[in-house]
């Protein structure tokens, strides 16, 4: 069973978490099986997230909510209605996608499956770095700081196979950064 890195982390979004975290084979798949947790939900429209306005889009929040508390199958879900939007090879599209792989490489390393973590993290990287390559900070999120965070946390899973370390320990979160004034105490 997944638990939280941090039960107490600072949430940005106000919408209730899921009452368990979907892991193939642990539990009911969330929309296919009748006991799933959105099994029959509509889904939400996540609306069209604008990079320069991440805080007024609840699904990114929700999604960054998600990963931080090990809801990986599920941020992998919320990153994804967002990137269905986009023009897939833009920097909004390269970002989420990096975000939608880095959820399910944690999910592929709970289950450890090697060869889907390695391929799912170096993926995920690649689309990060691309947007990188473009702006240091996007969508409120260091990206230098990030990534750099994300690749210690999985330089010892990938460099030595079949060696699982605990992937909440020293947990990479996601840092949203340069909330508006406005926005902050709604968020925080």
């Amino acid at each position: 069973m997944i638990k939280a890195p941090d039960e107490h982390y600072r949430r940005y979004s106000q919408r209730p978490f899921p009452p368990y975290r979907f892991v193939l084979g642990e539990n009911p798949h969330p929309t296919e099986d009748s006991q799933g947790h959105s099994y029959r939900h509509c889904a939400e429209d996540p609306g069209i997230i604008k990079p320069d306005k991440w805080y007024e889009n609840e699904t990114y929040q929700y999604g960054v909510d998600l990963y931080n508390y090990a809801f990986w199958w599920e941020s992998h879900e919320a990153f994804e209605s967002l990137w269905k939007k986009v023009p897939k090879h833009g920097l909004t599209g390269n970002f989420l996608q990096g975000l939608i792989k880095i959820s399910a490489a944690f999910l592929k390393w709970h289950l450890k499956n090697q060869r889907g973590c390695e391929t799912l993290y170096t993926g995920g990287i690649g689309h990060l770095q691309k947007v990188l390559d473009n702006s240091t900070e996007y969508m409120g999120l260091n990206l230098m700081i990030h990534i750099a965070r994300v690749s210690v946390h999985f330089r010892e899973v990938i460099a030595q196979p079949n060696r699982w370390p605990d992937p909440l320990m020293d947990y990479p979160f996601i840092v949203l950064e340069n909330v508006p004034a406005n926005i902050e105490g709604i968020l925080g």
